[in-house]
């Protein structure tokens, strides 16, 4: 008989422990899965649960969203309406109102024009006119070009004005208003000459409107030429400076005629070029001048030939 040796007892003793406690371990894992796959669909407990969980909350959203711009909205018609309560309040107080205006820019428009069309008056509530309105009316005068009105609290108005700078003079012949008129930078007809204005100025002739004069710009067509010439005199040319002309001819024929104011012979510009030609008549005005020739001139042709200039002389 083969008795059992206490190592090979030991062996397997030590072999069962190690078996159950591994069984023990794999049961628990076991149990640990069962348990997570168990309780898994009670996490997401189907489609219908999940979705009406989701629209319950959308529906808390929406409602709440609704009672915040409800409450957005009552307070902006409450702030409305208290603004112009106080703004009504303010303006029947009387503690803005208009008592001192001033006016500047004025030179040929008198102040109480300015202000008749203004329609301001002592006493006025300061919030209580229509600025651009009032800046309308104002330009409506001819010789407005521009203003601006400025509120000074708590109890003035500031109107500057900016007057329209006449570049010459302009005898409308015939035409429904037959006279002299102003032209602006611009060649633009603005107002008539009126009794004790400023005529200084050169006057251009030979023109014919079709209809109403005011508004109407020379700065098209066959007066085009004379207005060009007369913003390059305007530049201030020490030999010929806007003073020293005194007519500018339209003429279909010939073109424009220029006629200094200190001496009467014609200067006979034509048709285009006018740059060019102003320039060419300041060098051989120079040139008289300086040769005091100029007393002699009976007239000076610039059209007759291109870049050639006909001087013709009293003087043998």
């Amino acid at each position: 008989m083969y008795s059992q040796s206490p190592l090979v007892g030991s062996k397997r003793k030590r072999y069962r422990q190690h078996r159950a406690g591994r069984s023990s371990t794999f049961r628990s894992f076991r149990a640990a899965i069962a348990g997570s796959r168990w309780s898994a669909p009670s996490v997401n407990n189907g489609p219908y649960r999940k979705d009406a969980a989701t629209s319950s909350q959308e529906a808390a959203q929406l409602l709440h969203l609704s009672k915040t711009a409800l409450l957005a909205g009552l307070l902006a018609v409450l702030l409305v309406v208290t603004g112009l309560r106080g703004y009504q309040a303010l303006e029947n107080s009387g503690a803005f109102q208009v008592r001192q205006i001033t006016v500047q820019g004025c030179r040929t428009v008198r102040e109480e024009q300015v202000l008749a069309l203004a329609d301001i008056r002592q006493g006025m509530p300061l919030l209580g006119f229509n600025l651009p309105e009032t800046e309308q009316r104002i330009r409506s005068h001819p010789w407005i070009d521009q203003v601006s009105i400025r509120r000074s609290w708590p109890d003035s108005l500031h109107i500057q004005v900016q007057e329209r700078r006449p570049l010459a003079l302009v005898n409308i012949e015939k035409s429904s208003s037959q006279g002299l008129y102003y032209i602006d930078q611009g060649g633009t007809i603005f107002a008539p000459v009126e009794s004790g204005q400023d005529i200084d100025f050169p006057v251009i002739t030979g023109v014919d409107l079709p209809g109403e004069s005011r508004g109407f710009n020379l700065s098209e067509g066959a007066t085009a030429d004379a207005v060009q010439f007369l913003r390059l005199a305007a530049q201030g040319n020490p030999i010929l400076p806007m003073q020293a002309l005194s007519e500018i001819q339209i003429s279909r024929d010939k073109g424009i005629i220029v006629y200094l104011a200190e001496h009467p012979f014609p200067i006979y510009i034509g048709y285009g070029k006018i740059k060019t030609r102003y320039y060419q008549l300041v060098r051989l005005l120079e040139r008289l001048y300086r040769k005091e020739k100029i007393e002699y001139i009976r007239e000076i042709r610039m059209d007759y030939q291109t870049d050639r200039i006909l001087v013709a002389s009293l003087k043998p």
